[in-house]
C-alpha cells in the first residue's frame, strides 16, 4: 500500500511539473564550470608556484606588491605615490625577466595566487604576519563585494572565479592586461561570473562579458543571452531563443521560461 502511495505521488508530481506554466524569466542561469578542468588548472598553478626561485629580484617584486596592497587599505593615497610605485614595479619586472627568464613572470604570479588562497581561506591553517596578510589581500575584498562574489560576508562565487579575479588584480598591478595568461577555464570563471552574476556591473559590460564567456566555451550562454534580451526590453526575442533551446534540449524549465517571456511581451503591448 505504501509503495502504491509513493508511486502515485511521484506520477502526480511529474504531471504538475510537465504541465505548461509560465515562469517569470528573470533569473540568470548559474555559472557551471567543468570540475576536471578546474582541478587540472589549480594543480598547474600550484606546480608553477612550487618552482619559485630565490633571489633579490623576486623579493623586490613581492615587496612592492605587498606595499601596493597596504596602500589600497588606506585610501586615498597620492597619485605621485602610485606612479612612483608603478615605475619601481616596471623596473623590478625588467630585472626579474633578465635574471630568471620570461617564464618567471608567470611563476611569480602563480605564487602570489597560491599565497592569496592560503591567506584568504583561514581554515587551511597557514600562518603569516598580519602585515603580510593584509598586503596580500589589499582591497581585494572590496572587488569581490563590487561584483557580487560576497553576500553577507560569505563568499558565494566559485573558488575558480575568486582565483581568476585575484589573478586579474595581480596582472593589472604589474602592468599586464587583466586576463593575461588565463586558461580557458579561468576565462569561463572570470567572464561567466561577471555576465551571469555580476549584478553590480553595468548591463552593457555584462553583455560584453557574456560574449567573451561564450567565446571561452562557457555553458548556458545562449540562455543567458535570452535573459539579457528580456532585460533590454525584448521579451519576444527572449521567448524565441528559449523556445529554440527547448526544442533542442527538451528541458521543461526552458519551455516554462519561454511562456513567461511571451506573457511579459503581451503585457508590454497592452
Amino acid at each position: 500500500m505504501t509503495a502504491v502511495f509513493w508511486i502515485t505521488l511521484a506520477i502526480s508530481t511529474f504531471v504538475v511539473l510537465a504541465r505548461p506554466g509560465a515562469v517569470a524569466p528573470w533569473e540568470m542561469p548559474s555559472l557551471v564550470l567543468d570540475r576536471r578542468a578546474v582541478v587540472e588548472d589549480v594543480r598547474h598553478s600550484e606546480s608553477l608556484a612550487a618552482r619559485l626561485p630565490d633571489g633579490p629580484e623576486i623579493e623586490r617584486l613581492q615587496t612592492l606588491f605587498l606595499e601596493h596592497g597596504l596602500a589600497e587599505l588606506e585610501p586615498p593615497y597620492r597619485k605621485v605615490d602610485y606612479d612612483t610605485r608603478q615605475v619601481r614595479i616596471h623596473r623590478a619586472l625588467e630585472r626579474l625577466r633578465s635574471a630568471h627568464g620570461p617564464e618567471s613572470f608567470e611563476i611569480v604570479r602563480a605564487s602570489a595566487v597560491e599565497q592569496f588562497v592560503r591567506v584568504f581561506d583561514r581554515n587551511r591553517g597557514h600562518r603569516r604576519s598580519e602585515k603580510e596578510a593584509r598586503g596580500a589581500l589589499g582591497g581585494f575584498e572590496e572587488i569581490l563585494r563590487r561584483y557580487g562574489a560576497i553576500y553577507e560576508g560569505v563568499v558565494i562565487a566559485p573558488e575558480m572565479t575568486v582565483r581568476a579575479l585575484y589573478k586579474a588584480r595581480w596582472n593589472l598591478i604589474h602592468r599586464a592586461p587583466a586576463i593575461d595568461g588565463f586558461s580557458p577555464i579561468e576565462l569561463q570563471a572570470y567572464w561567466g561570473w561577471l555576465a551571469l552574476h555580476g549584478w553590480g556591473v553595468p548591463l552593457r559590460e555584462r553583455i560584453e562579458a557574456l560574449t567573451l564567456y561564450r567565446e571561452a566555451g562557457g555553458a548556458n550562454a545562449a540562455e543567458a543571452a535570452a535573459m539579457f534580451d528580456l532585460l533590454e526590453g525584448r521579451p519576444d526575442r527572449c521567448a524565441e531563443i528559449l523556445e529554440e533551446l527547448y526544442r533542442k534540449d527538451g528541458e521543461l524549465r526552458l519551455r516554462n521560461l519561454a511562456l513567461g517571456a511571451r506573457h511579459a511581451a503581451k503585457l508590454l503591448r497592452r
